[in-house]
């Protein structure tokens, strides 16, 4: 597990169990490229999606073991990773060589649909038919906003609201939705279910940003991911859009309709961390985290919500 768990062992624990859930799954039925998928859940991301799912469950009114709807969560995040590394051509991912840097991108796609076959077959075994299709319909605006992304690459659009709708759709409905899954299961009032919905929203928005702010911050050995990763790829996210409008006349200049070479995306880089968009994104950021706070507020008082309220909390100061 990474540091991001440190000070909360009984959450690490959990997500041990729901990794060995995952690996047990995919263990099963043969599947020949069991191992690479393995290797990815082995490098032990921070497995936020069915920690959030597990955290809402104490919510309930109903105990109920969430593993299995945990697990099934994060098989659907890993599997849109596997795409999203075929898209974007990466090579490693979470520190490892990436599926189709191994396999090739056919076997890396199939691999990644297999895993949404056996997110649906946990989901439907272990939870709610409004959970089970619920998941079913986010795949759907998941792979709607995947394409919508890819036909905007080197395009560079300047709009901060096409921004937001991007990752509304993407990150933030994922978010939502395990905080959702793990109240409705645990049989939560109805307030609770929508204070949960609404927090993991906003926390998925204030992820997202920070995450597009460390592209440009951080170094390659604490992503563990390639440094400026979004705009060699012809993506422009929130730290670019706000540079270009501080300092059009710099970087306008270097945004061509072909993706950036090496010189080309470090100039890139260099007016984005010098322009103050880091510090406007990171209070973009700022204000969807108070939003989630607000929303954790109106919980029950207890370890749970204290819980939830220092996970989202350490979303705003992470560094990797």
């Amino acid at each position: 597990m990474t540091d991001f768990w440190n000070g909360i062992p009984e959450m690490s624990e959990r997500l041990d169990a729901v990794r060995d859930r995952m690996k047990t799954v995919v263990g099963s039925d043969g599947f020949p490229l069991a191992d690479a998928i393995q290797r990815l859940i082995d490098a032990k991301g921070k497995m936020l999606r069915p920690a959030f799912l597990l955290m809402a469950g104490r919510f309930g009114r109903r105990p109920k073991d969430l593993t299995d709807l945990a697990a099934a969560v994060e098989l659907l995040h890993i599997a849109t990773l596997i795409h999203d590394d075929v898209i974007d051509e990466s090579d490693t991912r979470r520190g490892v060589s990436t599926v189709h840097s191994e396999y090739g991108s056919k076997h890396a796609v199939l691999a990644g649909d297999w895993l949404f076959s056996r997110c649906f077959r946990l989901a439907s075994d272990s939870s709610s038919p409004e959970n089970a299709r619920l998941l079913a319909a986010l795949i759907g605006a998941l792979c709607s906003e995947e394409i919508h992304q890819d036909l905007e690459r080197c395009a560079w659009p300047r709009s901060e609201r096409n921004y937001l709708r991007k990752i509304a759709g993407k990150t933030a409905a994922l978010f939502s939705l395990s905080l959702r899954a793990g109240a409705v299961e645990t049989k939560a009032s109805l307030s609770n279910i929508a204070a949960l919905t609404r927090a993991g929203y906003a926390a998925g928005m204030a992820f997202q940003i920070m995450d597009d702010v460390l592209d440009y911050e951080s170094s390659q050995g604490a992503m563990r991911k390639p440094v400026a990763k979004d705009v060699r790829e012809g993506l422009c996210t929130l730290p670019l859009i706000l540079a270009v409008r501080a300092c059009p006349g710099r970087i306008e200049p270097l945004l061509g309709p072909n993706k950036p070479d090496d010189a080309t995306t470090e100039a890139i880089v260099a007016v984005v961390r010098e322009s103050g968009a880091m510090d406007a994104a990171r209070s973009r950021a700022a204000v969807y985290t108070e939003r989630a706070m607000r929303e954790i507020q109106r919980l029950p008082r207890g370890a749970a919500r204290d819980e939830l309220h220092t996970t989202i909390e350490r979303l705003l100061t992470r560094t990797f």
